[in-house]
């Protein structure tokens, strides 16, 4: 543990333990918590427990909105009736192994999937695959990810073989299940526990779940042929998955469908229409899926200031003012639904000049809420209004402390961010290097090099753009059509 010495109060100085919390590593959590003791002492000794459990909160309201029992809802019935079935079995191989103290031959005894007996259950197959499949072997070390995989299992096979029967009765999530299994093999083994490609095994048991109609197989297809994730680069054959998951109301499709028609990237060039984007933008917002009125509000915001993109999209609005105010509030609205790109976007918005619309407190607010909800380069940000806003106290306060402790508290809040303001009126667009060990500012706008893949920060120069990388931003840097996707 780190302890931070409160430096604003008289007497003997009382210590706080500061550990790392929201992601941030030990340093950064304490220069956050030492930033609002000058400000707020009592909130900054509960921020390392408050904000995770905000955190945590807002995850779990988030992923209720983005189910996908949710989002087949609109689907034909036999797909919600499948994932619904999905779901409950997997509460019910939580409470027999419960029940039986994780005795798995106790949890099953009642169960028949005999391979000579073809009247046993969907439900009891499925039951069977997930109670047994769920053994692991015994990791090497801490670093043994490979054995955590479900192909590590020494029941993996039989687990398998359990979904097979049952996609063979016709339910198709037992297909998307073993496809998963794949996918999980990939990302915590590397392929490591087959002798072939996790991908392409993926790839291949995702589309007997499409071909057949399953929209949430239908999608994971398309993003696949998309991104060349184990099959080879089609963006037709991705419309044409998408599609069928967009026609039974899909939000994840009808949103990749409107970043493709943006045509924003070399492949997806030839496929640009921004009608048909709006379009599908419009029908996933409808569908309440925030990414996709982010999406949307920063396409509103381009069109004030691209007369081009405007006509292309067939002049939605009158005038640049109207754009603005249209984007701003699908912004706040995806910001609101949980979504943390919008949340850091409307932060950068209301702590620059670009489109009139400065408001530290405002950008403060959204910085910390896209902090919370796990964008770390929210905190670098952040920790620059703090300190303007200090700096803008502390100015006031020398200048002329007599006259300013008469002002009222909204007078007062008032100068602060007018000096802050003054005193950093750029901080929040690129016109300071991202390296948090780095102070430098541009001279000129446009000086420094932005980040060529997530054009959201930019460096002085490319030492404290290594050094940036290896102190996080690597784990953060997207470009914004995998900001959007993700």
């Amino acid at each position: 543990m780190t302890e931070h010495i409160h430096s604003g109060i008289v007497g003997e100085p009382q210590p706080i333990e500061v550990p790392a919390f929201l992601g941030m590593t030990e340093q950064q959590s304490r220069l956050l918590v030492a930033l609002y003791n000058e400000t707020d002492p009592e909130f900054a000794k509960q921020m390392p427990t408050a904000l995770p459990i905000a955190a945590q909160q807002l995850s779990v309201e988030f992923e209720k909105r983005n189910s996908v029992g949710k989002k087949l809802e609109r689907a034909n019935m036999r797909w919600a009736d499948e994932y619904k079935l999905f779901d409950d079995v997997q509460r019910e191989a939580v409470e027999r192994l419960s029940k039986t103290d994780m005795d798995i031959d106790k949890a099953a005894s009642d169960l028949n999937f005999s391979e000579d007996d073809d009247n046993c259950t969907i439900h009891d197959l499925l039951l069977g695959s997930l109670l047994y499949g769920g053994i692991r072997k015994e990791p090497s070390g801490p670093d043994d990810r490979a054995s955590m995989s479900p192909v590590a299992s020494p029941n993996f096979q039989g687990a398998k073989r359990l979904l097979e029967r049952a996609f063979e009765k016709g339910y198709t999530m037992a297909a998307v299940q073993i496809g998963s299994f794949y996918i999980q093999e990939e990302k915590l083994a590397a392929g490591k526990n087959l002798n072939g490609d996790p991908k392409e095994l993926a790839f291949e048991w995702y589309k007997k779940a499409a071909d057949l109609g399953n929209p949430m197989a239908c999608h994971k297809i398309g993003f696949f042929y998309e991104n060349a994730i184990g099959s080879e680069k089609s963006i037709k054959e991705a419309i044409e998955y998408y599609e069928k998951a967009y026609e039974q109301g899909y939000p994840d499709s009808a949103h990749n469908l409107g970043l493709i028609y943006q045509g924003y990237t070399g492949e997806t060039k030839a496929f640009k229409d921004i009608k048909k984007s709006i379009e599908y933008f419009e029908r996933a917002k409808q569908w309440k899926y925030s990414p996709s009125c982010n999406a949307l509000g920063r396409m509103y915001l381009l069109m004030s200031k691209n007369n081009e993109l405007a006509n292309e999209a067939g002049n939605p609005g009158s005038e640049p003012e109207d754009y603005i105010v249209t984007g701003i509030e699908l912004m706040e609205d995806a910001a609101n639904n949980g979504d943390a790109d919008a949340m850091m976007m409307l932060g950068l918005i209301f702590g620059s000049k670009d489109y009139g619309l400065y408001d530290m407190d405002k950008a403060q607010n959204y910085m910390e809420l896209a902090l919370v909800r796990g964008d770390l380069e929210a905190y670098n940000y952040l920790v620059r209004i703090l300190r303007a806003k200090l700096a803008a106290r502390v100015a006031l306060e020398n200048e002329n402390l007599e006259n300013f402790e008469k002002l009222s508290q909204e007078d007062k809040e008032k100068l602060i961010r007018q000096l802050a303001k003054e005193a950093a009126p750029e901080s929040t667009t690129h016109h300071q290097c991202a390296n948090i060990n780095c102070d430098k500012k541009e001279v000129e706008p446009g000086l420094f090099k932005q980040c060529g893949r997530c054009q959201r920060v930019s460096y002085c120069s490319r030492d404290c753009q290594k050094e940036h990388w290896k102190l996080g931003h690597k784990a953060v840097c997207k470009t914004q059509t995998e900001q959007q996707q993700s």
